[in-house]
């Protein structure tokens, strides 16, 4: 899985990057790609991918987050997609706990003393997994009765240190994981 960190410029999250091929399309990397950048996130409701949050019209936006938009081309199915979104969080949840936050997952979403770290969504497009995981940088902008939090709360005040250091942690445990997968025969 090839990593891409921006940090050279904001990116806002609309939803749209959650299709197909979006890394290869604005930044020239084809394959299995984790791409880390910091910006808002506004999801219109033309790019809503959770029906639940659809039905029930929620809103879905921050002023500030850092998000992780992965596509694997390896096994596209919608389990996959889901347990590989709740792996990704987990090992967030253990990066976390290095900069001394206690995390609490519940489900795919990272809470911090019983407020909202982060949100994420796992999909399946014709030809990949999609996934999104966005954390709070800070707590502002979140839709009326969230109780959110931030990294910046949390104490965590090198933004793109954290960047690199999350997106290096996924794709080392992505790499492993299909590492693993390779070694093993078959029972029989």
């Amino acid at each position: 899985m090839e990593l891409l960190v921006v940090k050279d410029r904001r990116i806002d999250y609309d939803g749209s990057a959650i299709k197909s091929h979006w890394t290869y399309r604005n930044f020239g990397i084809l394959g299995n790609s984790l791409v880390v950048f910091r910006g808002k996130c506004d999801v219109k409701v033309e790019e809503m991918i959770d029906i639940e949050d659809l039905r029930a019209n929620k809103e879905i936006k921050s002023d500030d987050m850092v998000h992780y938009i992965v596509e694997v081309f390896d096994l596209v199915n919608t389990l996959f997609a889901s347990t590989l979104q709740k792996l990704f969080i987990a090992r967030l949840c253990e990066v976390l706990r290095e900069y001394g936050v206690e995390t609490v997952r519940k489900g795919d979403d990272i809470y911090v003393n019983g407020r909202k770290l982060s949100i994420s969504i796992a999909t399946v497009s014709p030809v990949s997994v999609k996934i999104h995981i966005g954390i709070n940088v800070e707590a502002k902008g979140i839709p009326e009765g969230v109780d959110a939090i931030g990294l910046k709360e949390l104490g965590i005040t090198d933004v793109s240190g954290f960047m690199e250091k999350t997106g290096e942690a996924l794709v080392a445990e992505f790499n492993k994981v299909k590492k693993d997968s390779l070694k093993v025969r078959w029972a029989q």
